[in-house]
This record gives C-alpha cells, sequence and structure tokens, in this order.
C-alpha cells in the first residue's frame, strides 16, 4: 500500500506520512511513499507509476483536487481502492474513504477564540487583529482565511487586518514587525499553520510584546494544526489556544478503513466512527462528493487540555520520537 504525498517540507506532512507508514508495516504490508514537492505534474506521474506495480490499495494527500480526479478514475478501471486524506479530491471520481479537515470552520472556529477573548478583555467584541494568512493557493488557508473573513465580518468594532505572507516565516516576522509598529496596541495576531508563526513569535520578542496571557501587553496568540511547537506555546503561557486538526488520525484510520472495508470489496459503511486513542473521540462518516467522507471536527487546544498525551503534537515528538523542525 503505497502513499503518495504533496511534499515533507512541513513537520505536518512528515507525520502524515509517517502515521500511513506504521499503519501499513503494522499489518506487515509492504510501504512506499512518494513526494512530488507540491509539483502536479509529478505527482500525477508518481501515480501512474505506482499503479504499474498493481498496489492492493493506495493513500494521497494531493496537491490539485481536480487534476487527481483523472488519476483516480484510472485506479477506480483497475479495482484499486483509494484512500485520500487532508485534502479532499474533486468530484467525478470514486474515493473508497476519505480522511479531512473542514478548513472554513477551522477559520471561523480560530476567529471565534480571538473574538471570546477581546470581549474578556474589553467587554466587547473590539480592537485590533492581524490575520497573517497564507498562500492562497493553498486550498486549506485559502478556506482558511475565507471562514476567518466571514466571521470578522460580522464584528464592525473589530479593526480586522488581513495581511499576506504567503505562508512564510520571514514573512510572518516582517508583517507583524511593519503592523506593530503602525498599530503598538495591537490586541491580537492569528496564522493558519504553527510552523511559520515562529516569526510572529520573532516579532513579538523584538517589541517586547511575548508576554504571558494575563501580563500587561500580551497579544492574543491563536493559530492552526496543533503542532509541538504551539502545544509548547500554551503550556507555556504564551499562546492562548490553537484549532488542531489530526495528521495522525488521517494517516491511520484510512488505512484501518482500507484494510477492514474496501480492500474485501465493501463499502466503508457510513455513520459515527468512535475511537477513544483520539482527543476528539468521534467523527462522522458521511456520503460525500465522491464516496463516504469523514471530516475530523475541529477541536481547539487550550491550558484546559493541552496536556493530554491524545494530541498529535505529543504522539509525534514524545513517543514516536520524531523532533520538531
Amino acid at each position: 500500500m503505497p502513499y503518495s504525498n504533496k511534499s515533507l517540507d512541513y513537520y505536518f506532512f512528515v507525520i502524515q506520512e509517517e502515521a500511513v507508514k506504521r499503519a501499513v508495516q503494522d499489518r506487515e504490508w509492504e510501504f512506499q511513499a512518494t513526494n512530488a514537492n507540491f509539483d502536479n505534474t509529478r505527482q500525477l506521474e508518481q501515480w501512474q507509476s505506482l499503479m504499474l506495480r498493481q498496489p492492493s490499495a493506495i493513500v494521497s494527500d494531493p496537491i490539485d483536487s481536480q487534476a487527481i480526479v483523472s488519476a483516480i478514475k484510472r485506479y477506480n478501471q483497475r479495482n484499486i481502492p483509494v484512500g485520500i486524506i487532508d485534502t479532499p479530491a474533486a468530484p467525478g471520481a470514486d474515493v473508497a474513504i476519505t480522511v479531512s479537515f473542514d478548513n472554513y470552520i477551522g477559520g471561523q472556529e480560530a476567529a471565534r477564540e480571538i473574538i471570546k477573548r477581546l470581549e474578556e478583555k474589553y467587554g466587547e467584541p473590539r480592537g485590533t487583529v492581524l490575520n497573517c494568512f497564507g498562500a492562497l493557493q493553498s486550498v486549506a488557508w485559502r478556506l482558511r482565511k475565507e471562514g476567518m473573513d466571514a466571521v470578522f465580518a460580522e464584528y464592525p468594532d473589530i479593526n480586522y487586518l488581513a495581511r499576506p505572507t504567503e505562508g512564510q516565516l520571514d514573512q510572518m516576522l516582517s508583517i507583524t514587525l511593519s503592523t506593530l509598529s503602525e498599530y503598538p496596541d495591537l490586541d491580537a495576531v492569528h496564522a493558519p499553520s504553527d510552523s511559520p508563526s515562529r516569526g510572529i513569535a520573532t516579532a513579538l520578542k523584538q517589541k517586547d510584546r511575548w508576554k504571558k496571557v494575563g501580563e500587561d501587553g500580551h497579544v492574543i496568540f491563536i493559530n492552526i494544526d496543533g503542532e509541538p511547537v504551539a502545544l509548547n506555546w500554551i503550556k507555556e503561557g504564551y499562546m492562548d489556544a490553537c484549532v488542531s486538526q489530526d495528521p495522525i488520525a488521517y494517516g491511520e484510520i484510512a488505512v484501518e478503513l482500507l484494510a477492514k472495508h474496501a480492500m474485501n470489496g465493501e463499502a466503508v459503511p457510513l455513520g459515527t466512527y468512535e475511537n477513544q486513542d483520539y482527543f476528539w473521540e468521534k467523527a462522522e462518516i458521511v456520503d460525500g462528493d465522491t464516496g463516504p467522507t469523514m471530516v475530523i471536527p475541529p477541536f481547539v487546544i487550550d491550558p484546559s487540555n493541552a496536556d493530554d498525551e491524545r494530541h498529535w503534537g505529543y504522539v509525534s515528538e514524545q513517543v514516536w520520537g520524531i523532533p520538531y523542525t
């Protein structure tokens, strides 16, 4: 059972691949991974090469939701089950199981977490908020921005600054620095992913605004993803909360449901999926545009639950021993 990865440039994608690998090898099956380095043409070529080996099934995180449809159809013709994780395929192909995250709702949740803290600070929803949004060609980052935009549009008294950073650490650093010069009393800052937000942390330190929750000068800091760096910041008191997704669950559940159902010629059943190994514990499998689809609900990590050892950021670093870089 091979895995077609979009990239290994982010810790998230490294852990997602590791989850698939462990799930496959735990069953004593052969595992092979390909890395397209965000090159869609390369990923399609890799799918073709993998198909020539007659795999029992394939798991993939697609770069281009639409382009991958033609590749999936070729696997459908050969009755090779397909599992798609993280980035759903567009309609038009038969996917045995999709396991993903609602990025739009994730953006909305992050916005609401910020607004809740602004209300605690001022007694009403007001203040200045910086969203260091990522590259819009990324479906995930675009949807996260759109979800956040939609929520803040309902609060005219909040000065919402959505500024492009391409999801790059150096740009998040420079944008945050310039925004703090323009708005010295900046109330909150957001990044759609944890890794590049280290640039935000550096900017806050340089401007003497890297303060713990409750300290004078603290800037509300809310991200999306739930990487080890976010868990550590929350535990240390510098980050307020993080809306998490779960790449370990994506990989493990895709392999589990392919093995249990699709590889036995059965459709993955719709309904509630329960697994106490994951912090979120329950998710619904519904009939999606390409077949059975599990959308793992976004969940908030904050000081009340940051020590839970089921968080993927804890498992990847502390249990699996994969250092965060």
